[in-house]
């Protein structure tokens, strides 16, 4: 049973300027399992019900309150070209892992299961260029099963004054442990060759730097950029350590992060075309599919291709595969701000 470990913020201005603005998020929908009302949630307890871990779970104070939950969210990551608090890659990436947590917690079924990302729509809210956010934001989501092996959450994103940024629905395959195992049996890597040192081992600073290194701060580093037209492609070598927490022995890549890559293309394409380098866009609407998983040591091709231009509007169909296989497709619009 999930245990209480602190008392919720459950009055928190940002949570209550984020229900005023977002109907669906004033009245609980479903039934919380073994979770008592008002409790925040150790990553302890959230770990083994979500099969991720830190570095790629970052979210602080997740809380439970009557039927949804709530957590603080940190900007790891520059947003470069997007004008936003956060680039859309980095937001997907923690409200599909707060979107989890809530699934996890009205599962039918207790225990350990993989909550993989199949599919994704959202909406920026805010037109206007904004600064990266210094502050903790706000996220709040809530959960339901829509089949056996299926669940949705639906998101929503605010600044840390509760002023609504990005909502996100999600569509999620839940597995069990061992049906993972049996699909995704390839992609298991040993990722210790040798045993941990010892807590007393004495480090430098930099060798501490390095154990702690989260590759969700930075972008991916895709390589060999080419252009054919209003078409970019680009690709990555998928290593282990660009998997960090997702998932354990078993190193694949997050959708989130791909999703990132796609994003980044796009920007990249997009100041390409408009022949300007310091070009900034807001994002307005995103759909993503995800059809499969990339592994370490396979090499992900990212593409993206203009297909409208309206004004300062540009739509972007954008993908990633692995040789003829699939991994994510994005269709996302910007609007360009300078």
């Amino acid at each position: 049973m999930l245990q209480a470990i602190a008392p919720a913020p459950v009055s928190s201005p940002a949570v209550s300027a984020v229900k005023s603005v977002m109907p669906w998020m004033a009245e609980p929908r479903m039934p919380l399992s073994e979770a008592a009302p008002y409790t925040v949630l150790s990553a302890q307890e959230l770990y083994p019900r979500i099969c991720v871990r830190d570095p790629y779970f970052a979210l602080k104070d997740v809380t439970v309150l009557p039927g949804e939950v709530v957590a603080r969210v940190p900007v790891q990551m520059a947003p470069d070209a997007e004008a936003m608090p956060l680039g859309l890659g980095e937001a997907g990436r923690h409200l599909a892992i707060l979107g989890s947590c809530g699934a996890a917690l009205v599962a039918p079924k207790d225990g350990q299961h993989f909550y993989l990302a199949s599919a994704a729509r959202g909406q920026w809210l805010s037109p206007t260029a904004q600064e990266r956010a210094t502050d903790m934001l706000w996220a709040l989501a809530q959960a339901e099963y829509t089949g056996k092996r299926t669940c949705t959450a639906r998101t929503l994103l605010s600044s840390s004054d509760g002023t609504p940024l990005f909502k996100l629905e999600v569509d999620y395959n839940v597995l069990s442990a061992a049906a993972f195992t049996r699909l995704f049996g390839e992609a298991r890597q040993e990722m210790r060759r040798e045993p941990r040192p010892a807590d007393t081992v004495q480090r430098t600073p930099e060798e501490w730097a390095k154990l702690r290194q989260n590759p969700y701060s930075k972008p991916l580093d895709l390589q060999d950029f080419r252009m054919e037209g209003d078409i970019m492609r680009s690709s990555l070598v998928v290593t282990p350590e660009l998997c960090k927490g997702h998932f354990a022995m078993h190193p694949v890549m997050p959708v989130a992060v791909v999703a990132g890559g796609m994003t980044r293309m796009a920007t990249t394409l997009g100041r390409s075309l408009e022949r300007a380098p310091g070009a900034r866009f807001v994002a307005r609407d995103v759909k993503l599919s995800a059809d499969s998983l990339a592994y370490a040591g396979q090499t992900v091709v990212f593409g993206a291709h203009r297909t409208r231009v309206r004004g300062a509007d540009h739509t972007f169909a954008c993908w990633a595969s692995v040789g003829e296989r699939v991994v994510a497709q994005l269709d996302v619009t910007y609007t360009r701000v300078d």
